[in-house]
């Protein structure tokens, strides 16, 4: 059975082609681009359309004809999201937009003096907030699984695409979390996806559309000990260059993990039963963690 392995898909040499045709033809032109290249991939994908076709039909309820052609749009979407986000990087995203839903509660969190934690997940372009929020005033952390492809990266950073807010690396020897520690006693925000988890890390189970799937442990236990200020965002594409943005409103943490949880989950299920084509989870979310 597929698990999440922690590494990104794509390689530099097709990076290298879809960046060539941003600046040369543009973001527009590029779509076009993108619609080709996930078509194909659609056609080859293998386990991943295999996991998300069945997410679609067994979870979701769409018939056999309708999760294939939400799959093809979500794997062009996917790659939009990824173009969308390389661009606004590197100063190439004019015509992207965001509409607010929400914002208003997560700059009054940043501005309380108190920071605080932002949860997300692999619904729309979760991280292309931080490229797009101006007016936080205060530092954004992203916590993210080191293990993505160095070539990659190097390739994205020779080229100028880097991200408005700082990294936070998660490595094993678990440095990451005196950083986190340090960023939220320095009253910053800290954006940590809570979906997903690599094997052998502590989990917690919900009901997640009517089946039990298993969290990360971590994300909810290191709030919960804070006793911090959290909440959940989402930023989803709903038109050709526009997202909405959405954040709940704060909360602090009580000493009760399973609620944060159960907030979470009850969020997230909403943004996906509204915009399924955007869950980008393609293995098996569903399997029991290894022991």
């Amino acid at each position: 059975m597929a698990s999440w392995t922690g590494r990104s898909r794509g390689s530099v040499l097709g990076y290298k082609i879809v960046v060539g045709s941003l600046r040369i033809f543009g973001l527009s032109n590029t779509y076009f681009l993108l619609k080709i290249i996930s078509f194909y991939y659609y056609l080859f994908a293998g386990e991943p359309k295999k996991h998300i076709l069945d997410f679609y039909q067994n979870k979701l309820g769409f018939s056999p004809r309708q999760a294939k052609k939400l799959c093809q749009t979500n794997f062009y979407l996917l790659a939009q999201s990824i173009l969308d986000k390389i661009a606004l990087a590197m100063g190439m995203g004019s015509d992207i937009y965001y509409q607010q839903k929400g914002e208003d509660e997560l700059i009054r969190m940043a501005k309380s003096g108190h920071g605080g934690f932002v949860f997300s997940a692999h619904v729309g372009n979760w991280d292309i907030a931080g490229n797009l929020l101006q007016n936080l005033d205060v530092p954004l952390n992203v916590l993210m699984y080191e293990n993505e492809e160095e070539k990659l990266n190097e390739y994205l950073d020779r080229i100028g695409s880097k991200p408005n807010f700082n990294i936070i690396p998660i490595k094993d020897d678990m440095s990451h979390l005196i950083k986190i520690y340090k960023h939220f006693k320095q009253k910053e925000l800290i954006c940590i996806n809570a979906d997903r988890f690599l094997p052998g890390a502590k989990t917690i189970s919900a009901d997640f559309l009517n089946s039990k799937a298993h969290f990360p442990e971590g994300p909810f236990s290191i709030v919960n000990k804070l006793k911090a200020n959290y909440t959940f965002i989402f930023a989803v594409k709903n038109s050709r260059f526009g997202y909405e943005f959405s954040a709940t409103k704060p909360r602090k943490a009580d000493g009760q993990i399973h609620e944060i949880l159960e907030d979470y989950v009850t969020c997230l299920e909403e943004k996906v039963r509204q915009y399924p084509e955007q869950w980008f989870n393609y293995y098996d979310f569903y399997q029991a963690p290894a022991k």
